[in-house]
């Protein structure tokens, strides 16, 4: 979807739902297009993804909070699809600055424990299992993108809402907790922050939350692949080392498969 349809559906979404355009806002993402204004959000998108991210939400609307659906507008020619939010109260999780280790570790233990609650729902009928999860693995919902500008806290450190379902899959849960891992530690847009005294103590509180540090290895290794593919044509070669190095380490641990460098 080119920047002018955008334009064209936003206009026409927001006539719809009595919002004014010129006074919306972008809000940072690396998938859809999500604006906002006062206390709602309206996300952009093709109706098949919409679609897909609204059954994921739903089903997850059961033990965590996720942002409620005020309405939906669709373009009469079906070029795309506009939902509209109530937005979140809060903060995204990795909003740190100036925060102290020890505050920063309970935003990451409110993390952990809404990423294990997570793990125990089942993942909605006709969802696609992840590749390599093998005929019977288990089928629980994924949301493959769990890090922590994903996850909105209040000023009491208590979890909002869990946003942006567009990669939920179904799968092994040891995966989507894999997944995460590899996001907060190999991740190289994160890497530089660890050592630092309130990323480690945040990522502490997530990771013993969550168990992150007591995944299989072949969770690790299905992790390590996926983002590899995720970010292969973002970085170059030299840039993933690191990621290769760790997918080498999980195998040798017990994927079963040869070491690829």
């Amino acid at each position: 979807m080119d920047e002018q349809q955008v334009v064209r559906l936003v206009r026409a979404a927001a006539a719809a739902f009595g919002v004014d355009p010129a006074r919306l806002e972008r809000l940072g993402g690396a998938t859809g297009q999500v604006l906002a204004v006062d206390d709602v959000v309206l996300r952009v998108g093709y109706p098949g993804v919409l679609d897909h991210e609204q059954v994921a939400s739903k089903a997850a609307g059961h033990v965590v909070p996720v942002p409620a659906t005020l309405d939906r507008y669709d373009d009469p020619a079906g070029d795309g699809a506009v939902v509209l939010l109530r937005r979140a109260a809060g903060t995204d999780a990795g909003a740190l600055e100036g925060m102290s280790p020890e505050r920063a570790r309970r935003r990451g233990v409110a993390c952990g424990r809404v990423q294990v609650a997570l793990g125990q729902v089942p993942a909605p009928a006709g969802f696609p299992t992840v590749r390599d999860a093998g005929p019977a693995a288990e089928r629980m919902l994924l949301h493959l993108d769990l890090h922590p500008l994903n996850i909105l806290l209040d000023d009491d450190d208590q979890v909002t809402a869990v946003v942006d379902w567009t990669n939920a899959a179904a799968g092994p849960a040891t995966f989507d907790l894999a997944r995460t891992a590899s996001v907060l530690t190999l991740d190289p847009h994160l890497v530089p922050l660890l050592g630092h005294p309130v990323w480690d103590a945040f990522l502490g509180g997530w990771t013993e939350a969550a168990g992150l540090d007591a995944l299989p290895p072949e969770a690790t290794a299905w992790a390590c692949r996926y983002m590899l593919e995720d970010l292969g044509g973002r970085y170059p070669e030299a840039g993933l080392a690191h990621v290769r190095a760790a997918l080498d380490d999980a195998v040798t641990q017990g994927a079963g498969e040869t070491p690829v460098r």
